[in-house]
């Protein structure tokens, strides 16, 4: 199979013209569980615009996605619409082996993670101190095929932390309670950071980082076979 940045490049013929959004939300519970969700959505009015081609699109990302175990509903909301697909796991390190699911190997997911994850163990009394530090690199990659700048205009992905317990630190852009969200650059590096006192902390983040690129790819997958149909349109 040809990598993903490959397939890609065909997006240099035509101009995007629909902002898409994207979030991976990761929930882990107490007990190491936890629940993945994955929320695409594309403008109404561009997405109305393409009558059944947009569908098609649709419904090939959704079928991926179901085929990796994910439950898939229709979404609509904030003249968003799209789908969000939910998975279940009882332990946070069947979400780390996202990455490897579907030919997202192939696809070149692992450029992104390469070995940008770093933790660090403040060993106390009662709790250790995890503290993880990662670096999101989209845009060297391969996954946008050179078209980072006209992509960046186009996207907002977005990664969703909820936590079982307070972070003692972080730079989330954004924080709800035990939620954090960071806003995810596709034209440069994202650097993300949490300090939390929980076991197997790392996980959580090597989880959360290969499914936000799994995100990413799905969107960039969609946005492809929209413009690929768009110079080739039915007779």
């Amino acid at each position: 199979m040809k990598r993903i940045h490959i397939l890609l490049a065909i997006l240099a013929l035509t101009l995007l013209t629909a902002c898409v959004k994207g979030n991976y939300e990761l929930k882990i519970n107490k007990d190491g569980s936890g629940e993945s969700v994955v929320t695409i959505g594309f403008e109404e009015e561009a997405y109305e615009r393409l009558g059944e081609r947009g569908h098609s699109m649709v419904e090939s990302a959704t079928e991926e996605l179901f085929t990796q175990g994910y439950n898939v509903e229709s979404y609509n909301e904030e003249g968003y619409i799209g789908f969000q697909a939910t998975k279940s796991f009882e332990d946070v390190r069947e979400a780390e082996n996202l990455q490897a699911t579907g030919g997202m190997t192939e696809m070149g997911v692992g450029a992104a993670l390469s070995d940008n994850i770093d933790m660090t163990v403040e060993e106390g009394v009662f709790t250790d101190m995890y503290k993880i530090e990662a670096v999101v690199d989209l845009e060297n990659s391969g996954l946008l095929g050179g078209m980072q700048q006209l992509v960046s205009n186009q996207l907002d992905l977005t990664f969703t932390l909820d936590l079982p317990v307070s972070p003692k630190a972080h730079n989330a852009d954004a924080v709800d309670g035990n939620e954090l969200t960071w806003n995810i650059k596709t034209a440069g590096t994202t650097n993300m950071m949490v300090q939390v006192g929980v076991p197997n902390v790392r996980n959580i983040v090597i989880a959360g980082v290969a499914g936000l690129v799994i995100a990413a790819v799905v969107v960039f997958l969609i946005l492809r076979k929209r413009n690929k149909n768009r110079d080739h349109p039915s007779t």
